[in-house]
């Protein structure tokens, strides 16, 4: 019987034993898929967040404002009425730049159509398409027409479409007064110029009380869109939603056994990917979103929201509300920054304005909206925002602010370096980051980087063990100082990596009052 037991004993240690082994191999094989290279390419990558940032000391990821270079159109009285209200898109068409928006003219409320070379200077050529008072040629393509909501239309040019020469798609609002369930919601239209637009069908049939933001996205092999969902009676009661379709001029998939909101687009037919944070301020929502994706990089979504603050009788009791639109929703708005590497998941970077509002006696006080559409040009990436200088439906703050400024729309400009919405910083104390492992292709490193006259970086590739590799250590590396947007990295024995493509690597960056935007392995 001690025998037996024995063997019991033995047969239970050797059971444990292989328990813990089996446990052991599965825990070694999580952490190898958790430490798996990421395979980069030579596609650009961005510092929009930790993705590669293993460990760090003394970084900071920061969000960068754009520069406002001031108005490129205003509301006119010559030679007819003119107030830009929305910037619906912009794009690179052709060789030239491309921009629809929203127009307040004899015609209506319109969508209207500038172009420019250079991304400063537009012009509104005439069209053909809609004649002003009978006389004038003009620039607008979509008048007033039977509760179509032709300013707040977006125009997207599809470069995935192969089955039509109409790749350009517009998108657009209908309501009717009074509402009627079987012909409001949002239609699609499609052109072969960009231009002349016919209508093809109602592809949603809930309103959507937002410009509907259609894009494809290569990474899913889908059309994405973001609309706005309505939370009725509550005050952050707008939010971004997104869905998900293989032909935005088909019928757009939606719950439709949500309850009803009033013919509204609610968080029940959508799927909600960003609202307000209650916590920061309950009062508040999101009231417009223009999310796209970032071109040129690497898993790069961008969002411009612009959160809205609304003002209440009781908390801003000081305020007019008697003097303006009767039941308006006042309050004050502004654009912010949101990174994301899916488009649905977002980050939005402390929450700061992306760019400063105007002052009271400037133009684009108290409200701005940031249209749809980036523009590269040169060193630049080009935005354009609108304002009204008043705020929400139309109010001023307080009587001391009716006669600062002629109250008028616009259209202002901002830049923002190439890939530079946020950054990896670090101070004059100095600090460094380890990127995880890596998988390139071509044979050289390139940084869009800012070290000012007395920042310096450094850079020494490792190994995936993070063993430094002979030939490009520290000891090795020539520093990068300047500002650059694609300076190559050097080390004493050249900068030529090709023996390391395909091969996973780690980058140590050594950097001393630094701004590191992105990375890129190229082959030039």
């Amino acid at each position: 019987m001690r025998v037996i037991g024995h063997q019991r004993v033995l047969r239970s240690a050797s059971a444990a034993f292989r328990l813990k082994l089996v446990a052991a191999c599965l825990l070694c094989t999580a952490v190898a898929r958790a430490e798996a290279p990421i395979e980069i390419g030579n596609s650009r990558q961005l510092f929009i967040d930790q993705r590669f940032i293993q460990s760090s000391e003394n970084v900071t990821l920061t969000s960068n404002p754009a520069q406002k270079l001031g108005p490129i159109f205003m509301s006119e009285t010559n030679p007819f009425v003119r107030h830009p209200i929305f910037v619906g898109n912009v794009f690179e068409d052709g060789g030239k730049f491309k921009m629809y928006y929203g127009d307040i003219n004899p015609a209506g409320q319109s969508l209207a159509y500038a172009e420019s070379t250079d991304a400063l200077h537009w012009t509104r050529p005439p069209l053909g398409v809609i004649k002003i008072n009978g006389q004038f040629d003009s620039n607008v393509i979509m008048g007033d027409q039977d509760g179509v909501e032709a300013c707040r239309a977006v125009v997207f040019r599809d470069d995935h479409e192969t089955r039509s020469p109409r790749r350009y798609k517009l998108f657009v609002n209908v309501l009717h007064s009074p509402s009627k369930p079987e012909g409001d919601g949002v239609y699609g239209y499609d052109s072969e110029d960009g231009i002349h637009f016919q209508r093809v069908r109602r592809v949603l049939p809930l309103f959507n009380d937002n410009p509907s933001l259609v894009q494809w996205d290569p990474s899913i092999g889908k059309y994405v869109v973001y609309v706005r969902a309505i939370v009725l009676n509550a005050d952050n009661q707008r939010q971004v939603a997104r869905i998900v379709t293989d032909d935005p001029m088909q019928p757009w998939p939606y719950n439709t056994n949500a309850p009803d909101a009033r013919g509204f687009v609610s968080p029940g037919h959508v799927e909600v990917v960003l609202k307000a944070d209650d916590k920061l301020d309950p009062a508040s929502d999101i009231y417009y979103c223009n999310a796209t994706l970032y071109p040129w990089a690497q898993d790069v979504y961008l969002m411009f929201p612009t959160p809205f603050r609304h003002f209440d009788c009781q908390r801003q009791r000081w305020f007019r509300f008697d003097k303006f639109e009767k039941g308006g929703d006042f309050g004050l708005l502004e654009t912010q920054l949101a990174t994301s590497r899916d488009g649905i998941r977002w980050e939005r970077h402390g929450q700061l304005p992306y760019f400063p509002m105007g002052l009271a006696n400037e133009w684009d006080r108290w409200n701005s909206t940031m249209g749809h559409g980036l523009i590269r040009h040169g060193n630049y990436v080009y935005q354009y925002y609108i304002s009204t200088g008043r705020t929400h439906d139309g109010g001023l703050l307080r009587a001391e602010h009716d006669q600062a400024i002629p109250l008028q729309n616009g259209i202002g400009i901002v830049r923002q370096r190439l890939d530079g919405f946020v950054s990896a910083d670090v101070d004059n104390h100095g600090g460094w980051l380890l990127t995880p492992s890596v998988v390139f292709s071509g044979k050289r490193l390139r940084l869009n980087i800012d070290t000012g006259a007395m920042g310096t970086a450094f850079v020494e590739i490792r190994d995936a063990a993070g063993k430094p590799v002979p030939g490009f250590t520290l000891a090795e590396a020539q520093e990068t100082a300047g500002n650059y947007l694609d300076e190559t990295v050097y080390w004493d024995r050249g900068n030529d990596l090709s023996a390391l493509a395909g091969k996973p690597v780690r980058l140590y960056f050594k950097l001393k009052r630094s701004k590191l935007y992105a990375f890129q392995f190229t082959n030039e």
